[in-house]
């Protein structure tokens, strides 16, 4: 859905055509419809826990994707292309179309190992901070890198007028921001000790990725 020419309007992702550039725009609405239908699929055959009931884990699913998370971002970046946008109106933007997914596939794999209420908080603080990270970085790669290297169009951002961290704050700011999440997403970890290195790497490549 995101590649589609109503939204983001992208011809490449990862060094290949998007979905709707081979196949039609119809497809690949079908194609969008049919991977999140395919998401309760599974969430439904998770095993069950003592803490978290089968309704939990398919309602963490649906807030997610649904009108109060990711299409509330969706509507916001839309809604604010070509206009000036505040730094809370772009934090809306992001916390919402990525963050929020990005948080929840973190909180389900806490949920599923059955993860106490001081390691779900820890992890989902570790998980809107990555998100958000995430994002800003995704903004700035926009500006600085080629679309060769990003195996989808560079620039695309500017040209759209989308509303992006180094649009609002500046390319210098949002590298400091990107920096300064990252370090709260490591931080909420700390109570994991040497069990959670595998997401702190997972940070710092994020953090240091260049497509």
């Amino acid at each position: 859905h995101d590649d589609l020419p109503s939204m983001d309007n992208d011809d490449f992702r990862r060094g290949r055509a998007t979905c709707h550039k081979v196949f039609g725009d119809g497809i690949a609405v079908l194609a969008g419809d049919a991977l999140l239908t395919v998401a309760f699929e599974i969430a439904a055959r998770a095993k069950l826990t003592r803490r978290y009931p089968l309704s939990e884990i398919l309602r963490e699913v649906a807030v997610a994707a649904g009108s109060r998370k990711l299409i509330a971002g969706q509507v916001a970046d839309l809604e604010a292309e070509g206009k000036k946008v505040s730094r809370d109106e772009l934090r809306y933007i992001h916390e919402n179309k990525t963050s929020a997914m990005i948080t929840t596939s973190i909180r389900l794999g806490a949920m599923s190992a059955n993860a106490d209420a001081k390691k779900l908080r820890a992890l989902t603080k570790f998980g809107h901070s990555l998100g958000l990270a995430f994002q800003v970085i995704d903004d700035i790669l926009d500006v600085t890198q080629t679309t060769e290297k990003l195996g989808k169009s560079a620039g695309k951002d500017v040209a759209a007028q989308k509303a992006t961290y180094p649009a609002v704050i500046g390319l210098d700011a949002s590298r400091a921001e990107a920096r300064r999440l990252t370090k709260n997403a490591q931080n909420a970890l700390k109570i994991f000790g040497r069990e959670a290195e595998p997401l702190r790497e997972l940070a710092n490549y994020l953090l240091a990725r260049e497509y």
